[in-house]
């Protein structure tokens, strides 16, 4: 209660400071925009899931026992976003979270709980500075933001059409920055260049992850800064008007055209790896009433390890993660109807050895999948939608065995190795 009784009186205070720019001060000095006044924004993602087949791992028996099936409320995002643009081409954000507010450990969602006494803190918190006054093309954002790698990363989950976001990402985000919601300090240039009907978006960033060694404090002795580059190449009409670094997948019929984006990572010699590199393509189709999207992105981790003979191992650990979307939108007289299908994947090494690797270098081994069907209610697109899902996952530990918590499907922090259920799940979204 102490950080949102926090957080009100800051929103009180900005808005109370919130004045006109003087028109009196010397000609010398940058003035701010005359009519500049702070937003505000709350955004709640509300769900009701019925979870089954969830399994934990019971270390007595060395098996893995079922748990009742449950249904579970809770806000798994709720945001509160500051910003503004105080200056001309200079805008700022900072969003305030108290995700997962409610959320039960033994039902089969996904994340941390954040149930008993919920928390608030910083999301994302940047500045974004358009160089040119009348062009697109360069741009400068700064802060604790997502790098821009992998369209499912940086597009809002208020903005995915599947029930939640694609489980990929978060192989991508531990891989780039060490942690799940994958933000990171650092500086990004980018810009966007359309002509007629060809269009282009570049992304140049550096990153001081300072989990990239699962450290809350620094990033170890070795340092090594992370190096990101995507471009984004558009066919018939563009993606987006004006660059952002926030995007979104359905366009409701307001666009036809193609987006085919090739996503770029690197980070050298840190105290848990010797280098790290992502590569990976994607695509938005989005024609109509028709919207696909997908991504694969292959991931590598150089390291070593000391084997029990003495010797040091050197060595290569490869994996990759991706996903696929496919939705269909009937537009009604004051609303939208879209049915959905998703897929999505996490393979990694399944040998004792593979895993072994995977597992010196900070890595996920074995493999997920997992699959949504579901139908999409909008009533004010992304800004006020119902969704009906039902979300199936599956997972493989591969020679490492039961209660071994090698991915996503089998690890839930707080209470040890599991196996994930299904959920059937009613969401709301809302943004206001």
């Amino acid at each position: 209660m102490k950080q949102l009784s926090l957080l009100l009186f800051l929103g009180m205070a900005m808005g109370a400071t919130a004045q006109p720019a003087d028109t009196t001060a010397p000609s010398r000095w940058l003035l701010k925009k005359p009519n500049f006044r702070f937003q505000t924004t709350a955004m709640v993602q509300a769900w009701t899931i019925y979870s089954s087949q969830f399994e934990r791992f019971n270390s007595q028996s060395a098996a893995y026992e079922a748990v009742d099936d449950r249904m579970n409320v809770s806000l798994r995002r709720a945001r509160l976003v500051f910003n503004g643009e105080p200056y001309e081409r200079l805008r700022y954000t900072v969003a305030m979270y108290y995700d997962q507010a409610g959320r039960d450990l033994l039902s089969s969602g996904i994340g941390v709980t954040n149930k008993a006494d919920p928390a608030v803190g910083i999301w994302d918190a940047f500045l974004e500075w358009r160089v040119l006054p009348k062009s697109q093309a360069l741009h400068v954002v700064a802060g604790w933001f997502r790098p821009q790698i992998q369209r499912e990363s940086i597009t809002s989950g208020w903005t995915v059409n599947s029930f939640e976001k694609a489980g990929s990402q978060t192989y991508v985000r531990k891989h780039l920055v060490g942690t799940g919601p994958g933000r990171a300090a650092g500086i990004n240039i980018g810009g966007l260049v359309q002509k007629d009907r060809l269009g282009m978006q570049y992304s140049l960033g550096v990153f001081n992850p300072i989990t990239a060694a699962f450290s809350a404090t620094s990033s170890g002795v070795r340092y090594a800064p992370l190096l990101t580059a995507r471009a984004v190449f558009s066919i018939g009409q563009p993606e987006q008007k004006q660059y952002g670094i926030s995007y979104s997948i359905n366009k409701f019929g307001e666009r036809k055209g193609l987006s085919i984006d090739l996503n770029a990572a690197r980070q050298g010699h840190t105290d848990l790896f010797t280098a790290s590199q992502l590569l990976g393509p994607g695509l938005l189709f989005n024609w109509g009433p028709v919207t696909i999207d997908g991504e694969w992105m292959w991931m590598r981790r150089s390291g070593q390890r000391t084997l029990s003979d003495g010797q040091v191992r050197r060595f290569d650990y490869q994996f990759g993660a991706g996903h696929a979307r496919v939705g269909y939108t009937f537009f009604m007289r004051r609303f939208a109807l879209e049915p959905l299908a998703m897929a999505t994947w996490f393979e990694g090494a399944h040998d004792a050895v593979g895993q072994a690797d995977a597992k010196a270098v900070g890595e996920s081994s074995g493999s997920e999948q997992t699959y949504d069907l579901g139908l999409n209610w909008y009533l004010n697109a992304n800004q006020l939608k119902l969704m009906l899902h039902y979300t199936f996952r599956n997972g493989k530990s591969g020679d490492a065995g039961k209660g071994a918590d090698v991915n996503d499907f089998f690890f839930q922090n707080g209470i040890g190795p599991i196996q994930r259920g299904n959920w059937l799940g009613l969401g709301l979204n809302a943004i206001f």
